[in-house]
């Protein structure tokens, strides 16, 4: 990698837990301002219920049984899908929504360690309507299958090909962090220097795709292009951690020069805008990082707001403020988040309106942008993203409020919740909407071996109604359908929620 010349972060230490550590302590919880539009905390509970944990289980084990090796992993789920509808459509493992699945079997066993009880969901049932399920079972075989599929993301730690390996060895990660493998840990820093390697330090910025192609276009030279996608911003979270954990403040110099060049590049300007391009192609000629086209690869259209692609920007913006500490950051993830918002409350959809349409500028009344319920077609992905980047949000402003840095806090001295208020109401629309009923997972204790299992069921994912890309010239079209990372951040939020106090689960 080509010596890179940005300057090293003047407040390397975060505020808040960078990213969503599993280990960092997060500040006080503020409870929002009252408000008919703020659900309460009790009607959350559905984050924590058995249905959940069991589902990811079931998965887990039933998957082993067909793909041992792990040479594919689960990425989607249709109901149109002849083969096994309700089961997961499969990627190869070097895809780049890989690690999601381990990582939300991490989740599970992050609430058994650190929160009690049966996976941390309140499970326990009544004496006399099953056999109890033993705690030390669940954790022994939860732990064996979070090592079996985490195992093969360790060879994916050399990739220099890819952008996304925050997403794919993020088990690593959590696993270093819940069980203190040095192994992991050192999986989770060769997967931060092999990202660093796609650094420009001419453009400033990490080379997001080699190439890439539709049936509008086809991008292929990186000699002419230097493609940068928004999504890119979360993977930035592996360069910031493994800066502290290695002693390598150059890693955190690489992700916060990207993160100015993505604000600069992908973040509409103007005070009342803050929304997003999906992909900016950049001059990799010139230096600074010279604009040559902005466009979508998975939104509407180029001049859209393609929901996740904005819920990647809150959530990514959101973990570098965490880390740096910058000002800017704050600002941006602010911007990003109130555009958000703002499409939220102007959503056209019937019910439910804080699961977010697929993209806030697609045609509501054409037939393909419905799902099957007849309403608009939704990204609950996107909600959910974007309802972990306002979590983070919230405590960044809650610990500017409580001048814990020794400054007066400025306009944040104002703050009353309002991004929390908004993240809760994500998750309890996700929850009326979105979370699956026709298939309710439970947990099942064989009386000869003590194993626990979950039974079979019709439909794998927690969630439903998830786009993962609807564009019109894309090469593969698929929406309303169940997807891995949905149900990651769906349960990476109540992790979130627990590790700031706010108990929602059932006791």
């Amino acid at each position: 990698m080509a010596s890179a010349s940005v300057s090293v972060p003047t407040k390397p230490d975060f505020i808040v837990p960078g990213g969503s550590s599993t280990t960092g302590t997060a500040a006080a919880f503020i409870p929002p301002p009252a408000s008919s539009q703020t659900p309460p905390p009790s009607s959350l509970a559905g984050l924590y219920s058995e249905n959940v944990a069991a589902k990811i289980w079931r998965v887990a084990e039933s998957y082993l049984e067909t793909v041992p090796d792990l040479t594919t992993y689960p990425e989607y789920i249709s109901a149109h899908n002849d083969e096994a509808p309700g089961s997961y459509k499969s990627k190869p493992a070097a895809f780049w929504t890989c690690g999601f699945f381990p990582a939300s079997l991490y989740c599970i066993l992050e609430r058994t360690i650190k929160y009690g009880g049966v996976g941390g969901v309140g499970i326990t049932p009544p004496a006399g309507i099953r056999t109890p399920i033993p705690t030390d079972k669940f954790h022994a075989q939860l732990l064996a299958l979070c090592r079996r599929w985490s195992a093969p993301l360790h060879a994916q730690t050399s990739r220099t090909n890819s952008h996304d390996l925050g997403f794919i060895v993020r088990a690593l990660r959590m696993d270093w962090e819940l069980t203190g493998e040095p192994a992991s840990l050192h999986g989770y820093a060769t997967a931060a220097a092999s990202l660093a390697t796609r650094y420009d330090p001419l453009v400033g910025a990490v080379r997001s795709w080699d190439r890439t192609m539709s049936r509008r276009y086809e991008i292929t030279d990186p000699a002419r292009n230097f493609l940068v996608i928004v999504d890119s911003m979360c993977n930035m979270d592996l360069l910031f951690y493994a800066a502290r954990h290695t002693h390598n403040p150059q890693l955190a110099a690489i992700a916060t020069q990207h993160a100015r060049t993505v604000l600069r590049t992908l973040v509409r300007p103007g005070d009342d805008d803050g929304s997003t391009w999906h992909v900016v192609n950049l001059d990799p000629t010139l230096a600074g990082g010279v604009v040559q086209y902005q466009m979508t690869h998975q939104g509407y259209s180029d001049s859209s707001t393609w929901s996740r692609g904005q819920a990647w920007a809150m959530l990514g913006f959101a973990q570098t403020y965490g880390w740096t500490g910058l000002p800017e950051f704050l600002e941006a993830t602010k911007r990003v988040s109130d555009c958000f918002l703002r499409r939220l409350d102007e959503s056209p959809a019937a019910s439910h309106t804080y699961v977010p349409l697929w993209d806030f500028d697609a045609p509501v009344e054409d037939v393909d942008q419905q799902d099957s319920n007849g309403q608009p077609l939704r990204d609950t992905s996107a909600g959910m993203i974007a309802a972990n980047g306002l979590l983070l949000l919230h405590q960044a402003l809650s610990v500017a409020n409580g001048n814990v840095n020794g400054n007066d806090g400025g306009d944040n001295k104002k703050y009353d919740g309002r991004y929390l208020a908004a993240a809760l109401r994500i998750a309890h629309d996700t929850l009326g909407y979105s979370l699956d009923r026709e298939d309710v997972a439970a947990f099942t204790v064989d009386s000869a071996t003590g194993a626990i299992h979950v039974p079979p069921g019709a439909w794998d994912a927690v969630l439903r109604h998830s786009t993962a890309n609807n564009n019109q010239y894309a090469l593969m079209r698929y929406s309303d359908v169940g997807l891995v990372y949905a149900d990651y951040y769906f349960l990476e939020f109540g992790n979130q929620l627990l590790r700031m106090g706010l108990h929602v689960a059932p006791r």
